[in-house]
Parts: structure tokens; sequence; C-alpha cells
């Protein structure tokens, strides 16, 4: 039998308890957004509900849960993911536990991430998935990491990494920037021969050829609908072409966010105050022009390859409108990037992003903004019991169709 589509629970962790003038005050919510005002108080716990709210998408059969790295902003807590997925290990039983990923050139010596991924996956017994990711252009900004050469340090890491998990040691890595005498880490994954590697991604060329050469899966981690996913998928299939392969549905992830409730009504209702917070807060500075300024781009040379930073001269447009500057529900809704109604209409717009993306790996947000824990809890609780079923059985036939050798791979 083919393998469905794979749903996951992300969470951002974002900071729920800005002040209400906070938009008239502060131009952005990264980087540079005053630490006064994070509320000691009113935090107390927070990551905590956070983690459960995770936890809880295992209990009803989501078949992951996935964190992410990032520093200095309100739009997510999580400077160490690693952290969250150790709890994580103790606090579920059966779905993957994704970080995607620990941002390498931040992380000193990449051996230490090696080792901490081996602990994770001893740890979860094989449940984790080793993201591995560069950083954005606040990393830059953040941690005053020279942008030039990090991506060749990113790569360099990265198989510096796999190596220490599939080589025997002690081993000498001769690296231009991780010149090292041992590599001999102690634990070993659980998984053999390492756990799966997952490298997000904005489209850029470079990337994806990297990717490809490796055999790791590719996540787009830009907000795009679903006909643009497709012009991705095209462009991939051609890289892995170039390196041996070919592309199917597990090659590939994308990132959405999601919310389910009992009528079209309800849940626009229920989700607003957490949406346009997500929206009009967690994104200022980030995919927000209005009323702002851009924190997530470094400073003089891009860390990109030439080839994307052309392509985003070429398609941006100085000043255009962003996901943050949607001014009302039928804006929002038609950018496909935030899903929100009932769960019929939920099942139809992502089963109909299925059909064009051929993308077999779905990341989820459920929580956005200062979305109440139980509102969350009922989104997710929702869309497990009525749209997953049916996305897990319409996707699986669609990838027996449109990908036959799939057949023969264990679901």
């Amino acid at each position: 039998m083919t393998k469905p589509v794979q749903l996951y629970a992300w969470h951002f962790m974002s900071y729920p308890y800005l002040p209400k003038d906070f938009d008239e005050k502060y131009d952005t919510a990264w980087i540079t957004v005053p630490n006064e005002l994070y509320d000691r108080e009113q935090s107390n716990g927070l990551l905590n509900e956070y983690i459960d709210q995770l936890a809880y998408a295992d209990t009803i059969g989501f078949d992951g849960m996935v964190l992410n790295e990032h520093h200095q902003n309100i739009y997510g807590l999580m400077p160490s993911p690693n952290l969250l997925a150790a709890a994580l290990t103790q606090k579920t039983k059966h779905g993957k536990i994704v970080v995607l990923g620990n941002l390498l050139p931040l992380h000193g010596n990449p051996l230490r991430v090696a080792e901490e991924y081996a602990m994770l996956d001893n740890m979860s017994g094989g449940r984790v998935v080793a993201g591995l990711a560069p950083g954005g252009g606040q990393e830059t900004f953040n941690y005053n990491t020279p942008a030039a050469f990090q991506r060749e340090q990113f790569w360099e890491a990265v198989d510096l990494i796999q190596q220490a998990w599939t080589r025997k040691g002690p081993f000498a890595f001769e690296g231009k920037h991780y010149p090292l005498r041992y590599v001999n880490p102690w634990p070993q994954p659980t998984q053999r021969p390492h756990p799966p590697i997952w490298v997000p991604g904005a489209r850029s060329p470079d990337t994806m050829q990297q990717v490809a050469k490796r055999g790791f899966s590719y996540f787009l981690s830009s907000r795009v609908t679903g006909g643009e996913v497709a012009k991705v998928r095209t462009t991939f299939d051609s890289v892995l072409r170039q390196h041996g392969s070919k592309y199917d549905p597990f090659k590939m992830g994308m990132l959405m966010s999601v919310h389910v409730g009992e009528t079209d009504e309800k849940a626009q209702a229920e989700s607003h105050e957490g949406v346009w917070y997500f929206l009009k807060y967690c994104l200022k500075g980030h995919l927000r022009s209005e009323k702002g300024r851009s924190m997530t781009m470094g400073a003089g040379i891009p860390n990109m390859d030439p080839r994307g930073f052309r392509q985003i001269l070429e398609h941006s447009k100085p000043g255009g409108a962003m996901l943050g500057d949607v001014k009302d529900w039928p804006e929002l809704l038609k950018t496909q990037s935030i899903i929100v109604g009932s769960p019929d209409t939920v099942y139809k717009q992502i089963m109909g992003i299925i059909e064009q993306a051929q993308a077999g790996t779905l990341l989820i947000q459920f929580h956005m903004g200062n979305m109440p824990d139980a509102i969350a809890r009922n989104s997710m609780r929702l869309f497990a019991t009525e749209v997953a079923p049916r996305l897990r059985k319409d996707s699986a036939e669609l990838f027996a169709k449109n990908y036959p050798e799939l057949e023969a791979v264990p679901a």
C-alpha cells in the first residue's frame, strides 16, 4: 500500500502578551524589539503549555511534531529547540520529533549538534528527524555571523555531522572551517544509517542541488500557494534527475497554517484574534511591509548563492504587499497561506493543494499568535478526527496513481 500524506503539527511558540499599543510604538518584532516587553510573570509556564500542545498532537494521531530555531524575536521562543525536543522524548510515544532545524553556523562546532541529535534519537527510541539549516538573514544580525561564507560553512558542517553518524571513529575531518583531529561521538544514533535529514529552503537553486546530491529531503519554508509549490516541485525533480534520482512526494514537504472550527463562520470568529496577532505582530519586520522595517534579510552580502539572490531581486517588489499586510478574511483566505474553516472546507482546500503540489509531507501550524490553548487544541482535534482520515485515504490513492513505484515501498 502506498504511504499517505504525512501530517505533522508544527509549533512556532510565539510570545502572546504584547501590549495593545505595540503596533504604534515598535517597528519590528524581530532582533531589536526590546526584551523589556517580555513579561516574566505572565510567561511563567508558557513553554510548558506549548510543549503539552505538541504532546497532545501525538495522542490524537499526528505523524509527528515539529520544532524550529529562532533567536531574539516574538515570532518564536525557541532559541534552543533541542531542549524542547528532549522534553518531547519523555512526553510522547509515537510520532516523529522533528527539529527543523539546528542553525549550524550559529552552533560553533557542529560535532556538538551531531552528539545532541544522537542523544535525542536514543531518548526517543529512534523517532528523531534531524533538520539542518544555515539560518536566515536575521541570524546574520543576531549572532554577527559572516554571511559571505555562511553557506559554505553550513554544507561542510552537514557533511561532518553525517560522517560522524556513519563512519567508524575515531577519524580525522580535514575541513576548511571545522578541522578536527578526532571525530568519535558517543552515543551513536539509534536509527541506521542515521536519522532522516531534512533541509528547509526558500527556492534557492543551490540548496536544491546540495540536497539532491546528498539524498536528503527538501522542505519549502516559504509560505506559497499550491501552484507555486508545483513549480518548485518541477524544478526539484529536474535537479534530482541530474543526480540520478527522481521526485516522489516524500522528498519534499511544505509549511501551512490551519484552523478548523465546527463551521466556517465559527472558525473565523474563534481564530480571529490569534490569526491577526500573528499577522500584524509576529510577522512585523519579516513578512509585513506596512508600518515597519524588514529585519530578516542580512546586511551586506546575503547568505545565499548568487542565483538565489538574483531570483529574489527579479521577483520581488520593494514595498509590495506581503502576507502580514492582508486587510480582511477574503484577502487572507485567497492566499491559502492560512486555511481557516469547517472540516469540509479545510479538507477540500488542503486536498486541492496536495493535488497541485504533489507534496507528501505537510508541516501544519495550528497555534497562531496569542491563540488560547483550548481553541488551538479543539482545532487540532477536529483536524485529526474529521480532516486527516480523508486526506490520508485520498492522498494514498493519488500517490499510488501518480507514483506507482511507491507501491513497492512499505507504508
